[in-house]
Parts: structure tokens; C-alpha cells; sequence
């Protein structure tokens, strides 16, 4: 956990990718490792925070294992390598290592808060990422995350032990 959240006030790549995001934008963070607690990134004066706490109506739920934090630890280069890294751990199968992703904001609130200029800021990787799993259009992402978007908690937001 600690780890994780140096990454996001430290890391170059992830420093820059917060710049195309807005201050009010909020993820929502739970670890495999830690059942029941939930924690938040928020912007405070240029850093991304790691903080204690659900906070509330966030765009992003992530659960992250400890497998998937060394993977994005071991990350060199910019936002796309970030961004197709955490990505492909999303889609990973292997439980070590997959990172539970719930879309819990509408695509237009994502679109406001600077999400898809940040996809667009990770270049050619990402694009190819997206295109290798049939989006390849502005019109195939949003179908994809109006599809995804659920604004009921996953199982794994529970505060009980992991489901």
C-alpha cells in the first residue's frame, strides 16, 4: 500500500498523467491484502494522495493485489506504458496479479475530468491496447464504458472480509 501510493506521488509517468486530470476527480482503492478497508486518491496541491477512507461518489473503484503493485512499480517509461500495464492488468486472469476495475462515474463526467485526453496523452500503445480489443473509435470506447459504468459497489467493496 505504501508503495502504491509513492508511485502516484512520485513516479514521472504517473505524475504527468495526473496533470490531465482534474482536482475533483477521485478513485476509490481497496487491496486484496487489507479486506474491508478502503482507501482514496485525491489531488492536494500538485500530489496525488493515497488516503485513508472511501471518500465519496468516485469516478474509479480499483483493487489492487500486491502482485499488481510491483508489476506497476516495475513500469519505466511514460503514460502509455503506465496506462497499458494497468490496463493489461485488468484483463489478467492470474488472481496474483489482476486488478478489479469498477467504472462507477457516467463517460460524460469521465470526459469532463480529463480521462480520455489522458488516453490520448499515452499515444500509439494505447491506442494499439484499445485496438487489439475492438475499440477503435471515440463512439467503441464510450459503448465500452457505458457498459462497464455500475454505480452499485463490487463484492470486493464490501467492509466484511474478501468475498
Amino acid at each position: 500500500m505504501a508503495r502504491l501510493a509513492e508511485l502516484f506521488r512520485r513516479h514521472p509517468a504517473w505524475v504527468s498523467a495526473a496533470r490531465s486530470i482534474a482536482d475533483e476527480a477521485t478513485s476509490r482503492v481497496y487491496f486484496t491484502h487489507r479486506p474491508g478497508e478502503a482507501w482514496r486518491l485525491e489531488k492536494r496541491g500538485g500530489e496525488t494522495l493515497l488516503l485513508p477512507g472511501a471518500g465519496a461518489d468516485p469516478d474509479f473503484c480499483f483493487r489492487f493485489s500486491p502482485g499488481a503493485i510491483e508489476r506497476l512499480a516495475a513500469v519505466g517509461g511514460g503514460i502509455g506504458d503506465f496506462a497499458v500495464e494497468l490496463l493489461g492488468l485488468v484483463v489478467e486472469t492470474d488472481p496474483a496479479l489482476h486488478v478489479d476495475l469498477r467504472i462507477a462515474a457516467p463517460f460524460e463526467r469521465l470526459a469532463r475530468r480529463g480521462y480520455l485526453g489522458l488516453l490520448l496523452r499515452g499515444g500509439p500503445r494505447v491506442l494499439a491496447f484499445g485496438a487489439a480489443r475492438g475499440v477503435r473509435s471515440l463512439f467503441a470506447l464510450r459503448r465500452v464504458v457505458v457498459g462497464m459504468v455500475d454505480h452499485a459497489p463490487a463484492p470486493w467493496e464490501s467492509d466484511g472480509p474478501e468475498a
